[in-house]
């Protein structure tokens, strides 16, 4: 069944920053072309007559995605892997060593070695990581080990070293059995407090086990999983202050920063609260940034700072008032830092090295005392990073955004721009910036919204959806072949090439959240309350979770 979608006109005057990507490398992805007409299915169905995602081939062999681990099929008799579902690459045994990639399910991988004492196995790299030799778990819902009798014991790399390196007094208490067990899961906030929810991510839309409430912590504003799965970090709180903490994966909790104990405004009338945040790759340390809120009437406004904090408590201020940025992008390894601020771009080291201004900007009319700010968009490489920068008049039908790509060394490049206001739709790159996506907004007569896709570049731009209804834009899955989006009452999945699927749900959408290359989650909203929906690449949708919270916040993991 077809049909048009007519969308309102709906901006939101939040600060929207974007996470640095943990993802994949990547080359060269489909040319883009023309989509077909968009299918959109009943609530929980499939696109009628074609197969669901597990017999969905990807749309091309990506590097670390397809195939076999070195591009060449595994020869007969020798120690393989079939991968049983989207996994994760690392550099060690474990979910605490860095992820280098991905393989896709089904694709297979030459065995080098095992480490007994995890189960892990040594695997051939795809041909986009650098390390000739990975790790990838040997659990039997993950891999399927053929012609593994002669396989060597694999000696076993030196598990990765905290950042910042001051040793920890004491940790938080973790349960390796409890991330063992699992495959995958959301953890969530509800009126009760903090919940994780178990995923089957073999299934496909997921399948959920029985909720489980990890900490009594009310009053959620964000929710971080750590890259290990073992830790969640959560900002709690109200207007006036908060607080940032962790809560194990086990279920054990405690306070790391109070609001109360950050550096202050000299006035009264205002008030410090904890703002962005996002684990550094080692699942050991926190980045955050503050705001400053008005008590006594409306206003609130990021500061440009950067504060670190351990897993134990340590707190150090790594960058001072005014020399941090309004938003901050990681870079994949954890080592520089791309700071956003009203009319800058600057790179810089985590310990405040090799600082440069890279682009200058004129401040942007957002017709508010709203002040607009950039977020860099990292490759999963950590090579180079992008970054839009809005028109400093976005209300003008031909306003356009000037694409930039900034490497970890010398000046930004200027490389192309695209059109339309994205002062609340920013810019999302694949992993390997082969493509971009966004909400385009086109400010005229009519206000009409489009799903645009474009080279990363900003060439050979198409639009997937115009509507002059509300819409909003997910991003792209980690491997770059589908992106996420939504409107009033339908979840849409985008893919190269290929028709638009949007999937009706019952209910205005909020959150999404990719979970797998060909899964995600979603977040409904049901009467008073919210339904977590899980989903896939073909349209097929489920319940899995309930959450009685006004907003709705919740992150996912997968080993």
């Amino acid at each position: 069944m077809l049909r048009q979608h007519p969308l309102l006109f709906f901006i939101s005057m939040l600060f929207l920053s974007t996470l640095a990507c943990n993802a994949f490398a990547g080359e060269t992805e489909p040319d883009l072309s023309v989509p077909p007409p968009i299918v959109t299915l009943e609530d929980g169905t499939g696109v009628p007559g074609e197969p669901t995602i597990a017999g969905i081939a990807p749309t091309a062999t990506l590097p670390g995605s397809g195939g076999s681990s070195n591009g060449t099929a595994v020869a007969n008799g020798n120690p393989s892997l079939t991968i049983l579902v989207d996994l994760n690459i690392r550099s060690g045994p474990g979910v605490v060593y860095d992820r280098l990639g991905f393989f896709l399910k089904d694709s297979t991988a030459q065995v080098l070695g095992q480490d007994p004492a995890s189960g892990w196995w040594l695997v051939a790299c795809p041909s986009d990581i650098a390390a000739p030799q990975c790790w990838v778990s040997g659990g039997p819902q993950y891999t399927l080990a053929t012609n593994i009798d002669s396989v060597p014991v694999a000696a076993v790399p030196a598990t990765p070293t905290p950042v910042p390196t001051a040793a920890p007094a004491t940790e938080p208490a973790t349960d390796t059995a409890v991330i063992s067990g699992l495959n995958g899961y959301i953890v969530y906030s509800d009126t009760d407090g903090i919940w994780r929810l178990p995923l089957d991510t073999s299934q496909s839309p997921p399948t959920a086990g029985e909720p489980v409430l990890l900490a009594p912590v009310v009053g959620v504003d964000a929710l971080r999983v750590s890259p290990d799965g073992q830790q969640i970090a959560f900002v709690a709180g109200t207007f006036e202050s908060n607080r940032l903490g962790i809560v194990s994966v086990a279920g054990s909790s405690q306070t790391l920063v109070e609001s109360s104990e950050l550096p202050n405004s000299t006035s009264e009338d205002f008030g410090t609260l904890i703002n962005q945040i996002e684990w550094l790759p080692n699942s050991q340390t926190i980045a955050f940034n503050t705001r400053i809120v008005n008590l006594v009437g409306p206003g609130a406004a990021p500061q440009p700072d950067l504060w670190l904090v351990t897993i134990s408590g340590s707190l150090t201020e790594q960058f001072a008032l005014d020399s941090g940025g309004h938003t901050f992008a990681l870079s994949p390894d954890g080592t520089r830092v791309i700071f956003g601020n009203p009319e800058s771009v600057t790179r810089v080291n985590m310990d405040g090295s090799n600082r440069e201004t890279v682009i200058e900007f004129p401040f942007v009319n957002t017709a508010s005392e709203y002040a607009w700010v950039p977020t860099a968009h990292w490759l999963s490489s950590g090579s180079q990073a992008y970054v839009a920068i809005a028109d400093d008049d976005p209300w003008t039908a031909d306003a356009e955004a000037t694409l930039y790509q900034i490497p970890v060394s010398g000046p930004a490049l200027e490389i192309g721009s695209v059109l339309g206001n994205t002062l609340f739709s920013p810019l999302d790159w694949t992993n390997n910036g082969g493509q971009l996506a966004y909400l385009q907004l086109i400010v005229n007569s009519d206000n009409l919204r489009s799903i645009a896709v474009a080279d990363g570049d900003g060439n050979n731009l198409i639009t997937y959806v115009t509507t002059n209804e509300q819409l909003e834009f997910t991003g792209w899955n980690n491997a770059g072949t589908h992106f996420l989006y939504s409107g009033s009452g339908f979840v849409g999945i985008g893919q190269l090439g290929q028709a638009p699927i949007e999937a009706l749900v019952s209910g205005a959408v909020g959150q999404q959240m990719w979970l797998t290359d060909s899964t995600f989650v979603t977040a409904v909203r049901s009467g008073g309350s919210w339904d977590l929906l899980t989903g896939n690449v073909a349209g097929n949708t489920q319940v899995v979770g309930e959450t009685a919270v006004e907003f709705v916040q919740f992150d996912v993991w997968t080993p």
